[in-house]
C-alpha cells in the first residue's frame, strides 16, 4: 500500500485505536500514525470490498495478503463534531492471518514479548493477567 490510507489526514489529536492484533489500544495522533503506518506496511495486494458512511460513522471492509497468507480486514472510523477521526477500531480474520499480522507488528517495532502484540500463543490466564496489569482503555 503506497500512500497513507485516506483517514490518517483527519486524525483527532487524542484518537483512539483498538483492533485484534492488540491486547489494548493506543490513544494519541503521532502514536496511531506509527502503528497503522506499520501494519499497511506489511499488507501486499490491498483491495477495497465495501466502504459506507452512516452518520459520523465509516465502514470499510478489505481484503489483502500477509506474509502469504490471506486476510480481511474490518474498520470503523468515527468522526467528531470538528470531522476529525476520533476512534478507530480494525478487526482482522482468519485467526491465523491476523496472529501471523500481529507477531509481525510486534516484531518490527522492537519488541521481544511484549504481550502487547500475540507473539506467542496466550492462554485465557495470560491474557487476564495482562488486562489486570495494564489497565488501557478499550
Amino acid at each position: 500500500m503506497p500512500d497513507d490510507p485516506w483517514f490518517l489526514r483527519d486524525l483527532a489529536p487524542d484518537v483512539l485505536l483498538a483492533g485484534s492484533i492488540m491486547n489494548g489500544s493506543l490513544r494519541g495522533a503521532d502514536a496511531v500514525t506509527r502503528q497503522i503506518r506499520t501494519v499497511v506496511g506489511f499488507y501486499r495486494d490491498f483491495t477495497p470490498r465495501y466502504r459506507h458512511d452512516v452518520g459520523d460513522r465509516t465502514v470499510l471492509e478489505y481484503t489483502a495478503t500477509v506474509d502469504g497468507r490471506p486476510i480481511t480486514g474490518v474498520g470503523t472510523f468515527h468522526r467528531n463534531e470538528a470531522g476529525q477521526v476520533d476512534e478507530i477500531v480494525v478487526n482482522h480474520r482468519p485467526l491465523s492471518a491476523l496472529l501471523t499480522l500481529s507477531r509481525l507488528v510486534g516484531e518490527s517495532m522492537g519488541r521481544d514479548r511484549d504481550e502487547f502484540f500475540h507473539g506467542e500463543p496466550q492462554t485465557h490466564d495470560d491474557l487476564v493477567r495482562y488486562a489486570e496489569g495494564h489497565r488501557r482503555e478499550l
